[in-house]
């Protein structure tokens, strides 16, 4: 008889431990569901003036999905030049040697040999600034009708980057300075090919 009795009370105990684990399941449905989240939840369908597709950060055109057709859309906002499909040819040929005067806070002469090879244009040149040489090198991109060119001026860590306008065997346009120390200054260019 004590057996039946410690059998039956262990099968009590056994259920009764099985139904308070089966009230608290932190992972079950209705935890979900309290009471004060009903009240917050339920007044949603009131709301008439919501606007779900609103964009208050203005992230929207770079944030939108990407497909392969608008990657370059993305990339294009990111680096703010226009975009053109891969070896697209220019019309210019840039290749030879350049004179080209710089405008501005700093004023100078560049000497540069250019190279080009589809729209990747590099070479070296010397800058002369106030009685001063120093050698260059030069890299860049030619996109339709405009040459956005880096000098840099190894020697005094500095870098020279040009957006220039191409015309036959001129160019015109802009620069902007960076030097090791964190200044930076502006100035414009003009140059031409030289015979």
């Amino acid at each position: 008889m004590f057996a039946k009795m410690l059998v039956a009370w262990a099968a009590l105990v056994m259920f009764l431990t099985a139904q308070s684990q089966a009230q608290y399941d932190p992972l079950g449905s209705d935890i979900f569901t309290l009471p004060e989240d009903m009240k917050r939840t339920g007044s949603l369908d009131t709301l008439n003036d919501f606007d779900s597709k609103a964009d208050p950060l203005g992230l929207d055109p770079l944030m939108g999905p990407l497909d392969p057709e608008h990657t370059a859309e993305f990339l294009d906002k990111i680096r703010g030049r226009e975009y053109l499909g891969p070896f697209l040819p220019t019309a210019q040929d840039l290749r030879g040697n350049w004179n080209l005067n710089l405008l501005g806070g700093m004023p100078g002469k560049v000497d540069l040999l250019l190279v080009q090879n589809r729209d990747a244009v590099f070479g070296r040149g010397t800058l002369s600034l106030g009685g001063s040489s120093n050698a260059l090198s030069a890299s860049g991109q030619a996109v339709k009708d405009v040459l956005y060119l880096d000098l840099m001026n190894a020697e005094e860590l500095m870098l020279y980057r040009c957006t220039l306008t191409m015309s036959k065997d001129f160019l015109s346009g802009s620069f902007n300075v960076f030097d090791a120390q964190g200044q930076a200054w502006s100035g414009t260019i003009q140059g031409s090919r030289s015979a």
